[in-house]
């Protein structure tokens, strides 16, 4: 029995996950895009990279042509797959399953349809919600869209409880559903962790973390401006983890708020444990959408709490409040400083507790049992034929 996913691109994330798929089945996994260095620094990261991880060993792959005028895995006509090559890849491996990684870019779409037209059975793993879904225009129009996308798909791996909801709001039954939860690459974190472990918490020297792109949908200002309204202001400096360009915006508000910061700039995977995490009292998300947020998996293991906005995909999954973190509203820079306020006097009066929290929480999206649920949407399939 062959396998075939199909992904938009290699991701350090989904890397571990295929590798241990390889050695349980026949599988193969399918690029729709050999993503370049610039690529990456115009997806919003600011400087032009190549991951230090391996993302290619331990599989077999190979890609397919792409044909879009302006390659990229960030916009709909960024991939867009022929569908004659498309029929030849199919007729020469032969799959009974096929795994495809969303309906995002188009070329997925192309596949899923595929799979429908032939009667392969399929498998989609998306990190869709709803939580930003306010425009009722365009609530009307995905409706119509994403139920018809949806309706050609025979199984689903959902990442989290927001994603669930999403897939039982567009008319995806119970039982077509598995929990391939987000995980990260759990056995390498925990090594760099136990060799880098977390700072002790020192209220005197409060650092707080944020890590991403340098870009608007990230809000990294309304961290700063939340800061400026703390009652520990002048014991906190942040720690911005990343590169993008906000970057000018950030040292003028920091300034013109007298906020204290510092750029540890972009960090690779190898090191950004020890150089970037390990450095950090308690993490930030305040984005303005996050389908997920991995950055918060990534800190988590290392026992390392979080605040997160209530449109990151992962608050309702990760954070509870006073346990492993706080959310706050999005939009409220008020409620993220009462809320960075919270999480500082809990540290000062637990913070035993509240790391043990944390790694409770997070040893369950381990990769361990994302494989494991892989297995069981692919055995369920076999059952089912």
């Amino acid at each position: 029995m062959k396998i075939l996913i199909f992904a938009s691109h290699p991701i350090q994330y989904q890397a571990p996950i295929y590798r241990a798929l390889h050695n349980s089945f026949d599988l193969k996994v399918i690029y729709l895009l050999n993503q370049t260095s610039k690529q990456q620094a115009d997806a919003g990261f600011g400087v032009e990279f190549e991951w230090d991880v391996p993302l290619l060993d331990g599989y077999d792959y190979e890609y397919l042509k792409n044909y879009a005028d302006n390659p990229s895995s960030s916009k709909y006509n960024g991939i867009i797959i022929n569908n004659k090559e498309l029929h030849a890849l199919m007729l020469k491996e032969q799959p009974s399953i096929v795994i495809i990684n969303g309906w995002f870019p188009k070329g997925l779409k192309q596949i899923i349809n595929y799979c429908y037209q032939n009667k392969i059975k399929s498998i989609c793993r998306g990190d869709s919600t709803l939580l930003m879904t306010n425009n009722k225009i365009k609530k009307i129009a995905k409706e119509i869209y994403i139920r018809s996308i949806l309706r050609k798909i025979n199984a689903f791996l959902y990442v989290g409880n927001e994603n669930k909801k999403y897939y039982l709001h567009y008319g995806v039954k119970e039982n077509q559903l598995y929990p391939g939860l987000h995980c990260i690459n759990t056995p390498f974190f925990k090594e760099h962790f136990n060799q880098n472990p977390k700072r002790k918490f020192d209220i005197n020297s409060i650092k707080i973390g944020f890590a991403g792109k340098f870009i608007a949908i990230k809000q990294p200002l309304l961290l700063i401006e939340a800061i400026k309204k703390s009652n520990y202001k002048n014991n906190i400096q942040v720690q911005f983890i990343g590169d993008g360009p906000l970057k000018k915006d950030i040292i003028n508000s920091a300034k013109q708020n007298d906020v204290s910061i510092n750029f540890l700039g972009f960090l690779n995977q190898s090191e950004i444990v020890k150089k970037g995490y390990s450095a950090i009292d308690f993490l930030v998300l305040p984005s303005t959408s996050e389908t997920w947020g991995l950055v918060v998996n990534e800190v988590m293991t290392g026992g390392i709490p979080c605040i997160v906005s209530n449109t990151v995909g992962c608050h309702t999954d990760l954070i509870k409040d006073g346990e492993t973190g706080f959310v706050f509203n999005y939009k409220d820079v008020n409620d993220l400083a009462k809320k960075i306020d919270a999480m500082i006097t809990l540290m000062k009066t637990n913070n035993q507790l509240l790391t043990k929290n944390v790694l409770n929480t997070i040893d369950f999206f381990s990769l361990d049992n994302t494989i494991t649920s892989f297995k069981d949407a692919i055995n369920g399939l076999i059952t089912e034929s």
